[in-house]
């Protein structure tokens, strides 16, 4: 379907303190995530993400730099390169991400 209500979907829970809503296409992903206060995550995988903070605010890393993340930033990362959050606002963090090729745990 080429047009989502994507106000309309309800957001997931993909794991405490993490929920999410995504659409996703044959090559590429849109995933809006709240995350929970002390949420962290360390990770990598082979696909590239570009996101978008929405509110809130995290201590945000790729590889060995780290950058404070707050609410209209935007942020690229590679593929393969190791990142994460810590997130420090008390109302959370929400943001969109986009996946390509897309994330399979991601989809809705």
């Amino acid at each position: 379907m080429p047009v989502t209500k994507f106000s309309e979907i309800e957001f997931k829970k993909k794991r405490e303190k993490v929920s999410f809503k995504s659409i996703t296409g044959e090559n590429s992903q849109l995933v809006v995530f709240r995350y929970e206060k002390g949420e962290k995550t360390d990770h990598s995988h082979p696909m590239e993400q570009i996101g978008y903070v929405l509110s809130g605010e995290a201590e945000f890393f790729i590889e060995d730099e780290t950058f404070t993340l707050k609410a209209g930033d935007a942020y690229h990362i590679p593929s393969g390169k190791r990142h994460g959050f810590n997130i420090i606002s008390d109302t959370g963090l929400e943001l969109i991400e986009s996946y390509s090729p897309v994330k399979a745990e991601n989809i809705y």
